[in-house]
């Protein structure tokens, strides 16, 4: 026999018995050791656990997760500050984990970059401001920005939000206010993690079906536009909180508002709604309080 084939039969037993002994690993135990250093403050030995973890299985959201709070427990325990816990953050939310969303807005959106800056390190940028900058449209290489979580945009140029918003597919916060934006495309359905988005200020008249799709959105801003009907799209924004429909061309709403049972602020400041179609609304929202013309909430 050849030796190079016998070769391949003398190491092939051992790469196999190598293989099942990996196959073999629970990452459900690096993970439970790694629970029991993150409770101890034993942050250094919690993070081996949970990259242990995840080296055996890479989509175990929780170990992102717990990894992220392990660093931010050592950061602070040596008085330093580390952006190294956004990268597990967007991984844990890329699995869908929402938890990771408020550690975000903590420890991820306080400093933004530039529209000079930001380009240069496009895998470390996680909020990015490009607010009066003159810009008619997202940039063409934001799609880089893979890793960008708040997005600020108010006071450009922007008449179309066009179908390529979808790439922002981690994106928290959007801020568009401000601009001249007549259309939302349905690429916005894209931006499933959305939780807050700013409209205020531009000259939107409706909103997309796929508007709706917005599926974890709790705070929409759209003041001072050109709305005269409400979007039935909204009415399905189930954890929908805070609406704000001040200054619009509002004379009703439907009674699918009623769908939003989560709705807490509505504010209709601004339109011309009359007094028997704000008692309608009222008892459609009855634990939501609304803000009408008179300055009374209900």
């Amino acid at each position: 026999m050849h030796r190079s084939i016998r070769n391949i039969f003398f190491f092939l037993p051992v790469f196999l018995f190598t293989s099942i002994l990996v196959a073999q690993e629970d990452p459900g135990e690096y993970f439970e050791k790694g629970n029991e250093f993150l409770g101890n403050g034993q942050y250094i030995e919690a993070i081996g656990e949970y990259t242990h973890a995840l080296s055996i299985d890479p989509g175990m959201g929780m170990a992102y997760l717990n990894r992220a709070k392990a660093k931010k427990g050592l950061a602070e325990q040596f008085g330093f500050n580390d952006t190294e816990l956004c990268h597990d953050l967007v991984a844990a939310l890329h699995q869908g984990l929402l938890e990771a969303r408020d550690l975000m807005e903590e420890k991820c959106m306080g400093h933004c970059f530039s529209q000079k800056t930001a380009f240069l390190v496009p895998e470390d940028v996680f909020c990015a401001d490009f607010s009066s900058s003159v810009m008619y449209e997202l940039p063409s290489s934001l799609d880089s920005l893979r890793n960008l979580v708040k997005l600020n945009m108010y006071n450009n140029k922007l008449t179309v939000l066009h179908d390529d918003v979808r790439e922002l597919s981690y994106l928290v916060e959007l801020d568009l206010s401000s601009n001249k934006l007549t259309e939302v495309h349905d690429g916005i359905a894209g931006l499933k993690f959305l939780h807050h988005l700013n409209l205020n200020k531009n000259e939107i008249k409706t909103l997309p079906e796929k508007f709706g799709d917005l599926e974890n959105l709790t705070e929409l801003y759209l003041r001072n536009n050109y709305i005269t009907e409400f979007p039935t799209s909204v009415a399905r924004l189930k954890k929908l909180e805070k609406l704000d429909l001040a200054l619009n061309e509002l004379t009703d709403l439907p009674v699918e508002i009623a769908n939003l049972v989560n709705l807490k602020e509505l504010i209709l400041v601004g339109n011309k709604i009359s007094p028997a179609n704000q008692k309608k609304i009222t008892g459609l929202l009855p634990n939501c309080k609304i803000y009408f013309d008179n300055d009374h909430s209900q």
